[in-house]
């Protein structure tokens, strides 16, 4: 890979050069219009497994760096003898959407823990950078937290069998996992006391041998009660930050919670209320059902939301402050759920018609200045059956992204994967920092938190195709909108059906043009990741 600090800053200058496109990078997969269901992806883009998962519910999906796919589900014990067990399946697909032979047994792992008819369920699910798997949730009234190795045999280095426990005081569970740079995990979820009847948000911080870290909050933990919201007053879902802050949002009812916290684990103090922000918003139907930090440092939260005599989903966002940000064009969506960013500034959401029968469920992305982005017309996703529960996505690299639904009527696991492209654009100069754009227009400008403070703008640019002289014709990049008045951007891209080459200016007024270089437009990677080499 040519690395960018030699591509050239001037497209005149590239072409002059002729480069070949060929040779930037290895080969990609073809571009598809955004919303398209795969053809290499099991049958026309669906896989559904061939076996019934009992009384198993998909909860969270993931991908790995290699392309595989994998799922965490739970329900009860394989007859009625035994339903007083924990049940997860743990399930790993290949890049293809068959089963991975490779994998526990058969691509499933089995987990079997006793419950004694308490609350218990896994949630959540992560892959570590080096091919470690984690799954939290809850059982026998704590907080649990696992960890596989890659070919799904517990990992006895995490504990003796692969599995942490956490009991504070009530019904523990955890909900969403963050993993640090150093290793260290973070777990996030919620604990009821059953003496008060409320809830409190709990956040633990492991080390990577699996021991709570001493030196977050007390010894690993931090409990929260929100008294004014009692119950709900959990965190559903967790991010970091690149300062190494940590965020949580939950909530239930018309309530919602957002929460900062430093690195240590104490409460932020210049986030909302001595590290909190709670909103009671009317019409709210739930607590937070998704979060995203955009890149300019404000988050973005999801709900059901009671409309008229229906129920809608919308956005809330916050301030980096966490006021919230009344300016924000709160959109009015067909679905409420889980959210992912794309890196040009706009939120996919994945759900099921809000206040209706779960079929079918929908996926549609929002534009960073609250308008549904109406040009993403997802190709319909129809696993067969009545009842269809989309649950959960995940957006990795080469721009598709894999949809997890629960078939309820089958007791199968389906999935979709749908192309959702954007591209990333590497500063030759700094490679710590590079924007993201999309034929939309809408972009965004970020550091990778190499040195920066991984914050940047969200904007709509000018965007044109460039066609260099003996190159195959390019798909043309439709014009998008002026970008505001502050801001000055010119970005421009050479496509073909499968490589590229582009690069972009954005100014702002008064403020020298920070100059960008795309290595290779292929990679489609919606998550913009730097990667070893830029």
């Amino acid at each position: 890979m040519i690395r960018s600090s030699l591509i050239p800053r001037t497209l005149p200058f590239a072409i002059a050069c002729g480069l070949s496109l060929a040779a930037l990078a290895p080969s990609a997969l073809a571009k598809l219009p955004d919303g398209a269901l795969d053809p290499a992806f099991g049958r026309r883009g669906l896989v559904v497994t061939d076996f019934p998962v009992n009384d198993d519910f998909v909860r969270a999906v993931a991908i790995q760096a290699d392309g595989k796919i994998l799922t965490i589900g739970e329900g009860g014990g394989e007859d009625p003898l035994h339903r007083d067990y924990l049940h997860c399946r743990l399930l790993r697909f290949g890049a293809d959407g068959k089963l991975d032979a490779g994998f526990g047994n058969g691509g499933e792992v089995r987990i079997k823990l006793r419950s004694d008819a308490k609350p218990a369920a896994c949630r959540a699910l992560a892959v570590q950078a080096d091919g470690r798997i984690l799954v939290a949730g809850g059982n026998k009234g704590d907080a649990l937290l696992l960890r596989f190795l890659a070919d799904g045999k517990p990992d006895r280095r995490f504990s003796r069998d692969g599995v942490q426990t956490l009991d504070v005081g009530g019904l523990d569970e955890f909900y969403g996992l963050a993993q640090q740079a150093d290793g260290r995990i973070v777990a996030a979820g919620k604990r009821f006391d059953a003496d008060t009847g409320q809830d409190a948000v709990v956040l633990a911080r492991y080390r990577s041998d699996g021991s709570l870290d001493p030196g977050f909050g007390r010894k690993g933990v931090v409990v929260t009660p929100h008294p004014e919201q009692a119950l709900g007053a959990g965190a559903q879902h967790v991010l970091l930050q690149s300062d190494g802050k940590i965020v949580v949002a939950g909530g239930g009812g018309r309530w919602n919670l957002i929460a900062r916290y430093l690195a240590d684990g104490r409460p932020d103090p210049g986030f909302g209320n001595n590290g909190s922000t709670v909103d009671r918003i009317t019409g709210l139907n739930a607590g937070a059902q998704g979060l995203v930090l955009q890149t300019d440092g404000k988050f973005l939260s999801s709900h059901p939301i009671v409309a008229g005599s229906g129920v809608r989903g919308t956005l809330l966002r916050h301030n980096a402050d966490g006021r919230l940000d009344t300016t924000y064009h709160r959109p009015d969506l067909d679905i409420s759920g889980r959210l992912a960013p794309q890196s040009d500034g706009r939120v996919l959401v994945v759900g099921n018609l809000a206040g209706a029968a779960p079929k079918p469920g929908r996926l549609q992305r929002v534009n960073p200045d609250g308008s549904v982005d109406t040009t993403f017309a997802v190709a319909p996703i129809d696993f067969g059956g009545n009842d269809d529960y989309f649950i959960d996505l995940a957006v990795p690299g080469g721009g598709r992204m894999v949809v997890a639904a629960w078939l309820s009527e089958e007791n199968r696991i389906g999935l979709a994967r749908v192309a959702a492209t954007t591209y990333c654009l590497a500063d030759p100069v700094n490679p710590g920092r590079w924007i993201g754009f999309s034929e939309s227009g809408w972009f965004a400008t970020i550091d990778s938190g190499i040195g920066g403070s991984g914050q940047g703008l969200l904007a709509k640019g000018r965007l044109r195709s460039v066609q260099p002289q003996g190159q195959p014709a390019g798909r043309a990049l439709s014009a998008g909108g002026p970008a505001p008045a502050a801001y000055r951007v010119d970005a421009f891209a050479v496509t073909g059906d499968v490589r590229g080459f582009g690069f972009a200016n954005v100014s702002k007024l008064g403020s020298a043009p920070a100059t960008y270089g795309l290595v290779d437009a292929r990679m489609n990677d919606p998550a913009c990741k730097i990667l070893p080499g830029r």
